[in-house]
């Protein structure tokens, strides 16, 4: 089952979500969806080791 990004994003810039983990092996689902949406400027990923990347909402809005 394929993650529903846009929903986790919204989720995220809404407050209902801290972070938003993306695996090494999700992440070009991710990036198709990230590359559109509207707010991704609102939104910092934090690269971790093995591929891993977290994502939240950028504190000031605006990165």
């Amino acid at each position: 089952m394929q993650r529903d990004f846009l929903a986790e994003m919204n989720a995220l810039l809404n407050h209902e979500k801290d972070e938003i983990i993306v695996e090494k092996t999700e992440f070009l689902d991710f990036q198709k969806v990230w590359v559109n949406y509207d707010h991704r400027k609102e939104i910092v990923g934090f690269a971790q080791r093995n591929g891993r990347v977290i994502y939240r909402a950028s504190e000031s809005g605006i990165v």
